[in-house]
């Protein structure tokens, strides 16, 4: 995987927009945690086998995240967003498949195990920051997952999932005046070769008056995963909705 020219070309995107950037008015900390219940569509293994076969449907995920933002404008804002994001089934298998150097037969059961968690490290800039916002900026997003497969017929395979990616990252809000009410959209995206990553969320938020800023979001997410290299193959998607608290002090 030849991601250094792609990681040179972040790194000039995010030093171009430096020179735009808005400094936040104070110090301010932003953090949330919630819930993403996702389905799952696609396939995975070579030759592939669809997640319906193995019994892949959805699962319950979480995820937490902080943000920092600060006054100086030269500097990036950083968020640090972990996500977990884990599903294990088994099925009696209606086709074969591969994965890795294993081959598992039809009519086996086969138990497997999906872990695509990951930690992102963000940083970004504020180009607009009013009633409405832009933020654009880079993340790196670091998979230490797998996809696990045991049969019936005593072979397993485990496939390590072990690699950072820098991404394109993107969020845009607008803020209802007065209400406490607010519509993002927030995405992270990278292709190369024959990999791509697309991840985004759309949100409806509402930020109680109070002491604290404390709020709540409810969303969709979507989660487009394309992998072809020598030892994993897969072409996944994990969407649904999901549900958060915010705090903001």
């Amino acid at each position: 995987m030849k991601l250094s020219p792609l990681s040179m070309a972040l790194g000039l995107t995010l030093s171009t927009l430096a020179p735009c950037a808005l400094a936040d008015t104070v110090f301010g900390i932003y953090a949330g945690a919630g819930k993403w219940t996702s389905d799952y569509t696609g396939q995975a293994g070579d030759p592939a086998i669809t997640t319906q076969a193995l019994g892949l449907n959805d699962s319950d995920n979480s995820f937490f995240y902080i943000a920092i933002e600060h006054p100086v404008p030269v500097l990036p804002n950083v968020k640090y967003t972990n996500q977990n994001i884990q599903s294990d089934q088994t099925a009696i298998l209606s086709q074969s498949f591969g994965l890795g150097d294993s081959n598992f037969s039809a009519l086996s059961e086969v138990y497997s195990d999906f872990d695509l968690s990951s930690n992102d490290v963000t940083l970004y800039y504020e180009l607009l920051d009013n009633w409405v916002n832009i933020d654009l900026g880079i993340t790196a997003r670091q998979y230490d997952g797998y996809i696990y497969a045991e049969s019936s017929l005593n072979n397993s395979e485990k496939v390590d999932l072990d690699i950072t990616l820098p991404m394109l990252y993107s969020k845009f809000q607008f803020d209802l005046p007065l209400s406490g009410l607010s519509l993002a959209v927030e995405a992270n995206f990278v292709k190369y070769d024959e990999n791509q990553l697309t991840d985004y969320n759309a949100k409806i938020a509402y930020m109680f008056d109070s002491v604290l800023d404390l709020g709540l979001e409810v969303g969709i997410r979507k989660m487009s995963l394309k992998v072809d290299d020598d030892e994993a193959q897969a072409d996944l998607d994990l969407d649904g909705p999901y549900v958060g608290a915010m705090l903001h002090f």
